[in-house]
């Protein structure tokens, strides 16, 4: 489908913007500003016409704000190409000695992509300007530096912070605590602001991806720091921190909001920093002034880190407006930024009918709720497909329930985790992974989140470094979870499927083939995790014969190796779920799964522009190995073993024979 005729079906109901919607917003909000997110998160590519679409709906609905951020891409400092993909977590930060490097830097963070990544925010910038809008950034901070900068300046280094079992050496911030490193940041505030005075918000991720507080307890290697600044107060050295940022920015003539965010900060360590800091800085959200980051949030799902990416369009209209009751209420005029919540390349059409159905009959309470998601339903399938569609979403929402509790060893996310950075919904399932060729495997193993030395691992359990699905109990029961999603969500597109040939006119039809389509995908996705890791457990107890009858007693002369039957089984069901998956993708009216619109975008959070052809890929190595399964393991064992020796029979109640 062209890029304008996509346009055409999935944002169907601009063309009838209501033009009073953004002053009822505003009245609503009541002197709150609000922040419209994109949740694509470290998947996230700038695309000017998409951007400008995004802001265009975040003002309509009262927006004060709306992030910025800077794309994923190789071949930069942050992240030189895949080869160590820890950096990835980090290559779309904000960071403030990375895009504005001060002199003393610019050897190790060259100027000219210190200056693209200016060009690239200050164009988003452009476009929130139009709009009387200002913006918000997220950055990891303090942000690792290349080892050269210690090398020359040794009392710069700060805390190790990688996280060792995914990064192939070691990542240092810088020091925070020495007056040089504050003296860098201040000055590159300074030039940050006065480049970009629209960011007048900032929220920094520290201790995680890249960025680390010396002596935090929460490192990933462990507490670790410069030794010169150990004993220190870990609050004065945050505090002291965000106030350096703040005066320089204010010599810039801007003010601005921080926040630092780290979940195992030491509760002394909260403490003891926003007794010392003022108005406008925060340390997990909120100061010793009264003060919040934040007040109120509503989204459609959480993008890369919801239960359904990459599948697209699966939020819970339902749920957005349980949150807009608390986004747009604040009839006491209180201080603190709401948050809305996403994807900028989707959601639109969903986001619109429950905001407008919110604004026409604002209200709080559960009977408000659901009265206001009927009425979303109503403005999305038509006043005799509503309580249906009420009920789908209900599905989907229990189904992603089901998907969330498939945990393993720190993360939730198996969809994400699995299918996207191990890269299981392109990775073909054949009884000898470690024998498929290089040439078998390039569709996938360069973007693997994965280290070098992990990359040719055969084992689908290897997750981000570490070991998952492992033994007969867990892969049971993140079997039947999956099961339960999968066959709810293959209910869920049916139902949608017939909403859509009852459908009241053409729009809303297309809405609900494109609906259908996403869901299936979901359900796809589901099947391929389950077959995934019942296909490693198979794998695993293969070298445990397990042999049987023909099941029919059609001749005695046969002996069956439950081995292939196994194997083959679950094989032939991910071959038949990845053929729905394509045509699916296919034939839906409008994108239903993330991936990128370039090669080069490309990532281990992005799928590229070929994955239909990755995944027919998938489907052609697997049958090209197919009769591996008869070399391994022969079907029908033909009964004539020799007899064993009489002396290795040991009867029951005896020695054995010599």
């Amino acid at each position: 489908m062209s890029e304008s005729k996509r346009r055409a079906v999935r944002t169907p109901s601009e063309a009838v913007s209501a033009p009073g919607n953004r002053a009822r917003a505003r009245a609503l909000l009541n002197g709150r500003e609000l922040g419209f997110h994109h949740t694509a998160g470290q998947a996230w590519q700038f695309d000017e016409a998409r951007f400008r679409r995004f802001v265009a709906f975040a003002s309509e609905f009262g927006a004060t704000h709306a992030q910025v951020s800077l794309p994923f891409r190789y071949n930069s400092w942050v992240l030189p190409d895949n080869r160590d993909p820890y950096a990835s977590w980090c290559v779309n930060s904000v960071g403030i000695l990375r895009v504005c490097p001060p002199p003393e830097l610019q050897e190790w963070i060259p100027l000219d992509q210190a200056r693209e990544a200016q060009a690239v925010l200050q164009a988003q910038l452009a476009i929130l300007r139009e709009s009387g809008m200002k913006a918000v950034a997220h950055a990891v901070e303090p942000m690792w530096l290349p080892e050269g900068v210690y090398r020359a300046h040794p009392r710069w280094r700060g805390a190790q912070c990688e996280l060792g079992r995914i990064a192939s050496r070691p990542y240092f911030a810088p020091s925070i605590d020495e007056p040089e490193v504050l003296d860098l940041y201040r000055r590159a505030m300074k030039e940050f602001a006065t480049l970009m005075p629209e960011i007048d918000q900032f929220s920094f991720l520290s201790n995680d991806s890249g960025g680390g507080l010396g002596w935090a307890p929460c490192l990933y290697p462990g507490m670790n720091g410069s030794t010169y600044w150990r004993t220190r107060d870990g609050g004065a050295r945050i505090a002291g921190w965000l106030k350096t940022l703040r005066a320089g920015a204010v010599e810039a003539g801007v003010g601005v909001r921080l926040n630092v965010q780290s979940s195992g900060l030491p509760p002394e360590w909260i403490a003891s920093a926003r007794a010392k800091l003022d108005g406008g800085l925060f340390v997990n959200g909120a100061n010793d002034s009264g003060g919040c980051m934040s007040g109120g949030g509503a989204g459609l799902g959480d993008g890369m880190w919801g239960a359904s990416y990459p599948a697209m369009g699966l939020g819970n209209p339902a749920g957005l407006v349980a949150g807009l009751q608390s986004v747009y209420h604040n009839p006491d005029g209180k201080a603190g930024r709401a948050g809305m919540y996403l994807d900028e390349e989707d959601d639109f059409d969903e986001a619109r009918a429950a905001l407008e159905a919110y604004l026409a009959a604002p209200g709080q309470g559960s009977v408000k709720r659901a009265e206001l998601a009927l009425a979303t339903a109503e403005r999305l399938a038509g006043q005799a497909g509503a309580e249906t569609l009420v009920g789908v979403w209900e599905q989907v929402s229990r189904a992603q329930q089901a998907i969330g509790q498939v945990r393993q060893k720190g993360f939730s996310h198996p969809f994400l985790a699995c299918t996207m950075v191990a890269r299981w919904l392109v990775r073909p399932l054949v009884p000898r992974p470690d024998q498929l060729t290089r040439q078998e495997t390039a569709h996938y193993r360069d973007v693997m989140f994965a280290t070098e030395a992990n990359r040719d691992n055969p084992s689908f359990s290897l997750v981000a470094g570490k070991g998952v699905f492992r033994g007969e109990s867990v892969t049971w029961m993140a079997r039947w979870s999956l099961f339960e999603a999968s066959q709810g969500l293959r209910a869920a597109r049916g139902t949608v499927l017939g909403l859509a040939e009852r459908a009241e006119d053409e729009a809303a039809r297309v809405r609900m083939r494109l609906y259908a389509a996403r869901i299936g995908v979901l359900a796809c996705l589901a099947e391929t995790v389950k077959n995934t890791i019942m296909y490693q457990y198979a794998l695993d107890t293969a070298g445990q014969p397990q042999y049987g009858p023909n099941m029919m007693d059609y001749d005695d002369n046969i002996v069956y190796d439950m081995r292939t039957l196994n194997l083959r089984k679950i094989a032939r069901e991910e071959l038949d779920n990845i053929g729905l998956l394509v045509e699916l993708i296919e034939a839906a009216p409008g994108k239903a799964i993330a991936y990128a619109s370039a090669p080069d975008e490309e990532n281990p959070f992005m799928y590229g522009p070929d994955l239909v052809a990755q995944l027919r890929r998938k489907m052609t190595i697997m049958m090209d190995h197919w009769q591996d399964y008869e070399r391994l393991y022969p079907t029908t064992k033909v009964w004539d073993f020799e007899p064993p020796e009489r002396g290795n029979i040991v009867a029951t109640g005896s020695a054995p024979t010599t």
